[in-house]
């Protein structure tokens, strides 16, 4: 017989078969394990894998819920698990892409109305804070609408920082007593890693005496994309004996703003830029080439980049924000006191100095060792049994 890939694409019987796969995969007869189904899917970022891959040690089986309207799927399992739980991500879906936004405020909050019904009926409610509110967002006041009542019906808020908190403040108002801090984890295994500096450098037509800044992952405006630009060109005016390129590397949405940023990026000399999806045996060139992650963003919380930077053992230069400074590794980034491109293109300068420095690849290494995906998935697991009911 020919293999089947099963949990890629929703069948007529999802999510009750991937589900009853999870179960099975860990009921031994003598105790119940529990049962945990997340959603939506993100089979392009290994975040998700990397967050529950040690749950099955702990006695939690995680499931994927490939069509998100269908979370309660998850009612027909209550008797047979130990516990059952929803843990939902990102929430952008839940208006179902209505564009009116009278259309998508009563769709989003029927959803919502749905998550506090599953919980009514004994399933756990889990939400992650991923964003301030989605990326893409249209609507936000109806999206920040929607979040509220998410957090309102969740019984476990999990998120990466404990300053999230503060930060969503003014956005939407998170119970403390339903906090549980888990960071992101590190990529480590998640991406081919086998080419070396030279290599990388060699493919990607750049000096091996060049400084090179990365911008690495989905291209959208909120990334600091024009600041990012007139850094570049003041730092190029300022100092012309500067060796130095940015490559910049992801797909592009198809805004206007970030369409006149790749206009604009393709043509100037230190810049080089591919705004297609990087394959994950791919990224290894941008990374290994790199001496600098670039995490100046305008609005986030969390930045999975920063994350895969120094997996790849990179300093970066984020913006001064009190997530940032509480997830990343002080000693191996430079913040950027402003969000003027001045201070971006000084933070930038700054981080030359970085580069190379045995304090900071130790400083580095230590961080990313406390995040790596085995200590980070164990320590969330366990942390959840002691929540769940």
């Amino acid at each position: 017989m020919k293999i089947e890939y099963r949990s890629f694409t929703a069948s007529p019987q999802s999510p009750a078969s991937e589900l009853l796969a999870a179960y099975s995969s860990l009921a031994n007869g003598e105790e119940k394990p529990h049962l945990l189904g997340y959603t939506p899917v993100a089979r392009m970022n290994p975040y998700q894998a990397l967050l529950y891959r040690h749950f099955g040690g702990h006695g939690i089986a995680v499931a994927p819920i490939l069509k998100p309207e269908k979370f309660r799927g998850l009612l027909d399992f209550r008797r047979m698990a130990s516990t059952t739980s929803l843990h939902l991500h990102w929430n952008s879906w839940m208006t179902l892409g209505a564009a009116e936004e009278e259309r998508a405020r009563t769709v989003g909050i029927g959803m919502a109305a749905r998550l506090e019904q599953l919980r009514d009926n004994g399933v756990n409610v889990i939400w992650t804070v991923h964003n301030v509110y989605p990326h893409d967002a249209v609507h936000v006041d109806v999206e920040l609408e929607i979040q509220q009542r998410i957090a309102d019906a969740a019984n476990i808020v999990h998120v990466m920082s404990a300053s999230t908190v503060d930060a969503m403040d003014g956005y939407v108002k998170l119970d403390r007593e339903k906090i549980l801090v888990a960071p992101h984890p590190s990529y480590k295994g998640a991406y081919v890693d086998v080419i070396t500096r030279e290599e990388a450098r060699a493919m990607l037509g750049l000096g091996p005496d060049e400084v090179v800044f990365l911008l690495f992952g989905a291209l959208k405006s909120y990334k600091g994309l024009d600041r990012l630009l007139d850094a570049v060109d003041i730092m190029a005016a300022a100092s012309p004996e500067f060796r130095f390129r940015v490559l910049v590397a992801g797909s592009a949405d198809d805004s206007s703003a970030v369409r006149e940023f790749i206009n604009r990026a393709l043509v100037n000399s230190s810049i080089l830029i591919e705004s297609n999806k990087i394959p994950n045996d791919r990224a290894q060139y941008f990374l290994r080439a790199a001496d600098v992650g670039l995490v100046n963003y305008e609005r986030t919380l969390n930045s999975g980049a920063a994350l895969l930077y120094g997996t790849f053992d990179l300093p970066v230069v984020a913006a001064d924000t009190p997530t940032f400074r509480e997830g990343l590794d002080a000693g191996s980034t430079v913040f950027v006191e402003d969000d003027s491109a001045d201070a971006f293109a000084r933070a930038m300068v700054a981080s030359v100095g970085l580069i190379g420095n045995e304090s900071v690849k130790r400083s580095l290494a230590t961080h990313m060792e406390r995040l790596a995906p085995a200590v980070v998935s164990s320590e969330f697991a366990r942390n959840l049994l002691t929540r769940i009911q």
